[in-house]
């Protein structure tokens, strides 16, 4: 009975994935505050108390054809390359609120970006430009983070989840009429469930994130980015030697449409799914446990967003040594 738990999840998950398929419905720009594919494998589990460090470097390379709202524009032809570094610090605290342990945590990300268009015109109709292009250096809107975490281990089996609420902060480098920003110019709450369920014997793992994002309006523009939904799933196998490899994917769709847009964009909703591999190794260095994941992302079914491939590649250290037994 314990040894079909996983399977039956990783059922129940790809289930409901497919019955949202038929129900999705973009945010300004294109592109959700929360970057999909960030949360990847062990999704559910909160590391023992102490600080810990987790560097991505992130690209993704996109286009579309569709026409999308852009800082106070709407471009045709699209296509956007970004190259991003996202710091985090996290601390494992020794506080319980309930029988969950808290942590908090705060991401900085600095990114080159490059953004063209065969042509953009203002909310107003005017401005027009013919193969316009951009391209910034510069840091994005950083994010505070709090998450509630719980685990438990039966035999083999281990599980572990926890609930969690992301702030975005609209201090990253932003410029209306700029088809190139490192920041979004909205606030933004994201809030969610992470979790991960494992079989130490088979060196088993099934991750997943469910969560939603509350956009706000755009500072300048008066644009009003919709309610979206969002998933990750990484199903892998760990190996004795420390490597692992697997599966991972996410699906973004939009519930509400944007408002205070230009009529042309009409009711403007959006989704997009992705599917990859997975590759991660974990080793010890400097008494300390690191780890490094490789994971891609090839986008498929994408609606008033860009669609193309993203990669991430993750460090993720311990500032503390490992404890001497």
């Amino acid at each position: 009975m314990k040894n079909t738990i996983l399977n039956r999840a990783v059922l129940t998950a790809l289930f409901f994935l497919t019955c949202m398929w038929s129900t999705a419905h973009a945010v300004e720009g294109g592109r959700s505050l929360y970057l999909l594919g960030k949360r990847g494998p062990l999704a559910g589990l909160i590391p023992k108390p102490g600080w810990y460090i987790t560097n991505d470097v992130y690209h993704y390379n996109a286009d579309t054809d569709q026409k999308l709202p852009i800082a106070g524009v709407v471009a045709q032809n699209v296509s956007a390359d970004a190259l991003v570094n996202l710091f985090q610090l996290t601390g494992i605290t020794e506080t319980f609120l309930g029988s969950g342990r808290l942590a908090v945590s705060v991401l900085v990300p600095y990114s080159h970006m490059e953004v063209s268009a065969d042509a953009s015109t203002s909310y107003k109709g005017a401005n027009i430009g013919i193969a316009v292009s951009d391209d910034v250096t510069a840091f994005g809107d950083p994010v505070l983070a709090t998450s509630l975490g719980w685990r438990h281990r039966d035999g083999d089996l281990f599980r572990a989840w926890n609930v969690y609420s992301s702030l975005f902060i609209p201090i990253g480098s932003y410029e209306e009429g700029r088809l190139a920003n490192a920041g979004a110019n909205r606030w933004g709450l994201d809030i969610g469930t992470g979790f991960t369920l494992g079989n130490f014997k088979k060196g088993r793992e099934f991750s997943g994130v469910l969560g939603m994002t509350i956009n706000g309006e755009n500072l300048d523009t008066g644009y009003q980015s919709g309610l979206e939904a969002h998933m990750e799933l990484t199903y892998k196998q760990h190996l004795a030697s420390g490597l692992s490899a697997g599966l991972v994917g996410y699906y973004n769709y939009q519930l509400t449409a944007d408002s205070g847009g230009p009529a042309i964009l009409g009711d403007f909703k959006g989704r997009v799914a992705a599917v990859g591999p997975e590759v991660a190794y974990q080793f010890e260095f400097a008494d300390r446990s690191m780890g490094l994941d490789l994971r891609w992302y090839h986008e498929i079914d994408a609606k008033n967003r860009v669609q193309g491939d993203s990669v991430f590649l993750t460090l993720s250290l311990p500032l503390q040594k490992n404890k001497k037994e």
